[in-house]
């Protein structure tokens, strides 16, 4: 039986965009698998992804100003 993936409710609120970005088949393929496994929503994942990247790029959280 196949449990359904709880999406979040801010997936369209105002403020969102979406990206559209191009990866190989495989990564997309391999990435979407792991989180299938895992119960978590592919978009949650890269949503968290991209807020730490930009938190370890600017030594700050998202939505804060970096202290310079």
């Amino acid at each position: 039986m196949k449990t359904k993936i709880e999406k979040p409710g801010d997936r369209h609120r105002a403020g969102s965009v979406q990206m559209k970005v191009w990866v190989p088949d495989d990564l997309k393929n391999e990435f979407a698998s792991l989180c299938a496994l895992q119960g978590l929503c592919a978009s949650v994942v890269l949503r968290g992804l991209l807020a730490a990247y930009v938190e370890r790029a600017s030594g700050a959280r998202h939505g804060q100003a970096a202290q310079r």
